[in-house]
């Protein structure tokens, strides 16, 4: 009976060992497919960084109907509407 209880846990051990290595290796060969298709892609250069911004450095201009270049009124800081005088 003893005999038999040992065998049984030394196989789900070695079951587990293996499942264990098994996942190891898998993540340590996708970590290198990731990293070698940065390198081959180009993403990781400092050259797509400088494409990203804009030509020129102007701003770009919002879209309204109104072209006079004034901006609107400033609301004045009183609260009080004048109907109350």
């Amino acid at each position: 009976m003893e005999k038999e209880n040992t065998i049984t846990k030394d196989t789900t051990k070695e079951k587990i060992i293996l499942f264990v290595i098994g996942v190891l290796t898998g993540a340590v060969i996708s970590t290198g497919a990731f990293f070698a298709y940065i390198k081959l892609a180009g993403i990781g250069t400092s050259n797509t960084n400088q494409s990203m911004q804009m030509p020129g450095g102007t701003p770009p201009e919002m879209p309204s109907g109104d072209q006079s270049g004034t901006p609107p009124e400033k609301p004045s800081g009183n609260n009080q509407s004048t109907t109350n005088n």
